[in-house]
């Protein structure tokens, strides 16, 4: 009898563990993921008028019908080697890789940036599960394609983060693909959520770890636990370059694109790591230091309302492309790879 109590009383608290995962997992997806992804609204931020040499014309296709938009940006007088699709991460709009959209195009590009579905200036009231930038970028891709809107120019992707992930994924059935460039990519939507868990808390990290899995495989529907790894596993035509940071704090080294292909190298595969980048090692580590900084201070600022404070710190902000700036040795391996015929 005192057996069969016991066992009860760890049954319902192993129920009560896995329940209070399920809501934490889903309290998580929700507040992080199932957002309208926005740019942060500092004047730190880089903003398209910063680069005044630089062109757009607007994109626009569906998903769903719902509109997904953006811009061709372009620089007159230079003539364009090929055509990249850019994809951009979480926490933000395509608007946050201005300073890789200004390289790109000085490299001789044309780049078409778009925002996500629920991100930006892109339809649709929320962002949707990490898997949905697989399925929006092979939309893009399609139209892009069938459309010519790349005008015969040879077609490229290039993405971080969640970007990354998604153009990664959507290779799948793209041959005509020709190369793909994918810094700081995840796997897949479970580790990378789980690994999220350990930068919010690390103890609550330890404590959901064991139950995780079992609460991820409950809430996330079976469409959207694809790995990335779907796209190189079938395309073996796409040259694809994974560039990654060991110090990476956000997507962590071990659960990176990069570290798999290290593990399980495939001939359409290269893998480039710098040892200190952070998560985004295209921008110095100083750079991404500088802006933490600056947004520090504007939001002091902001609370003190003191308007002489606040003219002072805008004039720091003149040239705000120079605060930030790109990582030489990543600059020369997009380069690098990029040239390869």
């Amino acid at each position: 009898m005192i057996i069969l109590l016991i066992l009860l009383i760890l049954l319902i608290l192993f129920l009560l563990y896995v329940l209070v995962c399920l809501l934490m997992v889903f309290k998580m997806n929700k507040e992080v993921f199932l957002i309208h992804g926005m740019d942060p609204d500092n004047p730190a931020y880089i903003r398209y008028e910063d680069y005044p040499l630089l062109k757009r014309e607007d994109y626009s296709t569906f998903y769903y019908n719902k509109k997904i938009n953006g811009f061709i940006y372009y620089k007159e007088g230079i003539k364009y080697k090929g055509f990249i699709i850019l994809s951009h991460g979480l926490f933000g709009t395509h608007i946050q890789y201005l300073k890789d959209i200004n390289f790109l195009t000085d490299s001789g590009y044309k780049v078409l940036a778009y925002d996500q579905y629920g991100c930006g200036i892109s339809e649709g009231k929320k962002q949707e599960y990490l898997a949905h930038g697989i399925y929006v970028c092979e939309n893009v891709i399609n139209d892009v394609i069938h459309k010519n809107v790349n005008k015969d120019l040879p077609l490229i992707l290039y993405g971080h983060s969640w970007g990354a992930y998604s153009i990664t994924g959507a290779i799948k059935n793209y041959p005509q693909i020709k190369k793909v460039i994918a810094r700081s990519g995840p796997i897949s939507p479970r580790i990378s959520g789980r690994d999220l868990f350990k930068v919010i808390n690390k103890h609550l990290y330890r404590f959901i770890y064991i139950g995780y899995n079992f609460a991820y495989y409950m809430i996330v529907p079976f469409l959207y636990r694809i790995k990335a790894t779907r796209g190189p596993k079938k395309n073996k035509e796409t040259q694809i370059l994974f560039i990654q940071s060991k110090d990476d704090q956000l997507v962590f080294f071990k659960h990176s694109l990069a570290s798999y292909y290290l593990k399980h190298p495939q001939d359409n595969c290269k893998v480039e790591l710098t040892e200190k980048g952070l998560h985004n090692s295209f921008i110095t580590i100083d750079g991404q230091n500088k802006y933490k900084e600056l947004v520090s201070e504007y939001l002091k600022l902001k609370k003190e309302n003191d308007e002489k404070k606040m003219k002072e710190y805008m004039l720091k902000l003149k040239d705000r492309d120079s605060l930030y700036p790109v990582n030489k040795e990543v600059e020369k391996q997009i380069i690098q790879f990029l040239d390869l015929n």
